[in-house]
């Protein structure tokens, strides 16, 4: 009966009510009616050829769809529990690894455990540290050490940091790029940790960077060097990622390098999905280190 009361109400009618159950319309006033009789008052009125509710059917209505809320919540949360029973990998990274490799690694976790419900959060170094150390996400993956206390670092992953840029500033031929190349053409640089790296290795050889372009985040200085407005140096995903989007992606010489870290709390036992993923990490980035090299 309070189906059929719904329904009345947000289709306009006990006709369209009706139908939008899939019902005979007889059917419909029928329940109606039954339900006027166990409340005690009209809930639907004549207005020359149409029915309008009553205020009391407007006021009953506000109560049944908090219920109906109530319901739908329900069956959202019973889902979760039912998705969570088949499996669930929830996983918090940094940007460079999000934007890069983290796509087609989980499509291919997914191709492998169709029942595993995987969620992705973008976030910096901090906020990795707060959703692992939270049990937001079972597995944060950072540039930095994040084992303290009841954390730990599962994994760890290591490739050389690329030149990126487009055949206007590189040559695609070249084997290598100098650090010396990278004083003298528009340079798009990085705000962070990995900057301030890369700018101690040019001042250890008595260079300094003068970048056109700051960001934060290695995905947008490769956008941006696509659009041709520089060089820059990244990590060796981003670096696989700039040349599969038509780039120039070279080593750099001298090198240095960029570790990835796998970070999970102290008492979690790591289900198959789990290692799954990091079995794909180490390969996406055993991949950018060939790609680096140029073979």
């Amino acid at each position: 009966m309070i189906e059929a009361f719904r329904a009345a109400i947000l289709h306009g009618g006990i006709s369209a009510g009706a139908d939008a159950l899939g019902i005979p319309q007889p059917s419909m006033s029928r329940v109606i009616a039954e339900l006027q009789k166990a409340v005690g008052f009209a809930l639907f009125l004549k207005h020359g050829r149409t029915i309008k509710p009553t205020a009391e059917a407007l006021a009953l209505m506000a109560k049944v769809q908090q219920s109906f809320m109530g319901l739908e919540e329900i069956s959202r949360f019973s889902e979760q529990l039912r998705k969570q029973r088949m499996g669930r990998l929830s996983i918090c990274t940094i940007p460079s690894v999000g934007h890069s490799v983290m796509p087609e690694i989980i499509e291919q976790l997914r191709a492998e455990y169709p029942d595993v419900m995987v969620s992705m959060r973008i976030a910096s170094y901090m906020e990795v540290w707060r959703n692992v150390r939270n049990r937001q996400a079972d597995i944060g993956i950072t540039a930095d050490i994040l084992s303290a206390g009841e954390l730990e670092t599962v994994a760890e992953f290591s490739g050389e940091c690329v030149c990126i840029g487009t055949s206007r500033w590189l040559d695609a031929g070249a084997s290598h790029v100098e650090l010396e190349e990278l004083a003298t053409r528009p340079f798009i640089g990085l705000t962070d940790t990995f900057q301030r790296q890369m700018d101690g290795l040019m001042s250890a050889h008595g260079l300094q960077l003068d970048p056109v372009v700051e960001v934060s985040a290695s995905h947008s200085a490769s956008e941006l060097v696509l659009r041709g407005m520089g060089i820059s140096v990244v990590d060796p995903l981003t670096g696989r990622r700039h040349r599969e989007l038509g780039g120039v992606t070279l080593p750099l010489r001298p090198s240095f390098r960029y570790s990835v870290y796998a970070t999970a709390m102290a008492d979690t036992r790591l289900g198959e999905p789990a290692r799954a993923l990091l079995g794909q990490l180490t390969k996406a980035i055993g991949k950018a280190r060939t790609h680096a090299g140029g073979e």
